[in-house]
C-alpha cells in the first residue's frame, strides 16, 4: 500500500480490496497490498454508499482485484473512515500498486519429453534428501528448457536444503521473471532471507507470498509470524494471524489438518501477545496448547517464562519443573529457576540450581557470573572469586 496523508489516527492509503465479509455488525474489509483486515460499521453514516464501492469484491473463488481506492482508516481501530475510488490519472501513477498477474511471453515449443524425465528423476533424487545429484540432474532439465518454473524452483528447494540461499534465491527470482504472481516462489526466497538473517527481505517476500496467495497455506503464515516474533513485531504478527483466520473461514482456529504448522502458529502467537504485554491471552492460547498436548515441553516453557515475567514465582517454578521431567535435555531452564529462586531469597535451591546446571554445561561463562554474583550475596566470596575466574 501508498500511505497518501495522514490526520490525528485516519491514515489514507492507496489499495485495492480483495475481499470483504458481512458479519451482522461490520463488515470485514480485507485489503489486498500489504495484506490486512479492516472493518465498515453497520451504523457509521456512510456505510451503503462504501459497499456499494466494493460490493464487486465479496469473496468468492478468491477473486484478485483490479482496482484500487484511497480508503482512509482508524490506525488505532482499523475502522475504514472513507473509501474513494482513484481519478484516471491516479490510477495510472499508482497502477504499480495492483497485484500482477503477467505470465511471461510463450517460449518456442521444445520436446519435454527428454526434460520431464530429468525433472522426474530430479524429483525422486530430492524427496531422497540427495540434492547435489538432484541439482546435476535437474540442470539436465533446464539445459533443454530453461523457462519453466519448476525445473527452477526445484534448483532453489535443493539449494535452500544445501544452505545455499543466495543461489536458491537467484533461481527464485528469475522464476519470477515468467510468473510475478507465484506465492511459492516469494515464500523460498522469504525463507531464505529469513535464514540469512534479512529479516527485512524476508518480510518484504513473505508479504508478498500472502498477497498472491490462494490456498490459505498453514506453512506460509507459520513462517512469517515466527519471523515477526524474533524481529520484533508482534503487532504485525497479530495481524498476519487474523488474516489467516479469515480467509480458513470454518476452521478451527486451534488445530487443522496440516501437521504441525497451525499449532506452532497459534504458539507464536502466544508469544506476540506475551511482547505486548497481553497476559492473559498469552496465558490462554499457551494453556489450551498444553491441554491438546501435554506431552509436547515447549508449552510448558513458555508459560513458564510468562509467569517468570509478571513474578507470578509458583506457577512459572511448577511449568519449568513439568518442562524438565518432559525434557530433562532443557537445562537451560535450571538458570530460569536459579533466578527464580534469587527472587525469593532461597540462595540455597538457587545455587543447586545454578551447580546442577553448569555441571551439565562447564562453558557457560554467563551462568558462570551468574552463579559468582550469587555467591556475593552469600558472603562466599572465596568461591565468588574461584567462580569469576573461571568465566574469563
Amino acid at each position: 500500500s501508498f500511505i497518501v496523508s495522514g490526520q490525528g489516527t485516519v491514515q489514507k492509503e492507496i489499495n485495492y480490496v480483495r475481499s470483504f465479509r458481512t458479519n451482522p455488525d461490520t463488515t470485514i474489509v480485507e485489503l489486498g497490498n500489504t495484506p490486512k483486515l479492516c472493518f465498515l460499521l453497520k451504523n457509521a453514516a456512510d456505510y451503503n454508499k462504501y459497499t456499494i464501492l466494493i460490493k464487486k469484491y465479496e469473496q468468492r473463488d478468491n477473486y484478485i482485484s483490479r482496482e484500487l481506492f484511497e480508503i482512509g482508516i482508524d490506525k488505532s481501530t482499523n475502522q475504514i473512515k472513507s473509501i474513494r475510488p482513484l481519478t484516471q490519472n491516479e490510477e495510472e501513477q499508482y497502477k504499480y500498486l495492483l497485484p500482477d498477474l503477467r505470465l511471461a511471453a510463450a517460449a518456442v515449443a521444445v520436446d519435454e519429453h527428454e526434460a520431464t524425465s530429468y525433472y522426474n528423476q530430479a524429483l525422486d533424487l530430492f524427496n531422497e534428501k540427495k540434492y547435489e545429484e538432484s541439482i546435476r540432474i535437474i540442470n539436465k532439465a533446464i539445459a533443454i528448457n530453461t523457462n519453466n518454473i519448476d525445473y527452477h524452483k526445484l534448483k532453489a528447494y535443493c539449494f535452500g536444503h544445501l544452505k545455499r540461499y543466495r543461489e536458491s534465491n537467484d533461481e527464485a527470482s528469475f522464476s519470477l521473471e515468467m510468473d510475478l504472481s507465484d506465492a511459492e516462489l516469494y515464500e523460498i526466497m522469504a525463507n531464505n532471507y529469513y535464514f540469512m538473517s534479512d529479516y527485512a527481505n524476508a518480510c518484504k517476500n513473505y508479504e508478498k507470498a500472502i498477497e498472491y496467495e490462494q490456498s490459505n497455506e498453514t506453512r506460509i503464515y507459520h513462517n512469517y509470524v515466527r519471523c515477526l516474533i524474533e524481529m520484533p513485531n508482534p503487532q504485525r504478527a497479530i495481524e498476519i494471524y487474523k488474516l489467516y483466520q479469515y480467509r480458513a473461514e470454518g476452521l478451527v482456529p486451534y488445530m487443522d489438518d496440516t501437521g504441525d504448522f497451525s499449532d506452532d502458529l497459534i504458539f507464536y502467537v502466544g508469544q506476540a501477545y506475551q511482547q505486548l504485554g497481553d497476559f492473559e491471552k498469552a496465558r490462554s492460547i499457551y494453556s489450551r496448547l498444553i491441554v491438546m498436548d501435554p506431552a509436547f515441553y515447549g508449552y510448558y516453557a513458555q508459560r513458564g517464562r510468562l509467569y517468570q515475567q509478571k513474578g507470578d514465582w509458583m506457577e512459572a517454578i511448577r511449568d519449568f519443573e513439568s518442562t524438565l521431567q518432559i525434557d530433562s535435555t532443557q537445562t537451560i531452564l535450571l538458570t530460569n529457576l536459579a533466578q527464580i529462586y534469587t527472587e525469593l531469597q532461597d540462595f540455597r535451591k538457587a545455587g543447586e540450581a545454578y551447580r546442577k546446571y553448569l555441571n551439565l554445561n562447564p562453558d557457560d561463562a554467563v551462568q558462570m557470573s551468574n552463579y559468582g554474583y550469587l555467591l556475593l550475596e552469600e558472603k562466599q566470596y572465596k568461591d565468588a572469586q574461584q567462580m569469576f575466574d573461571k568465566s574469563f
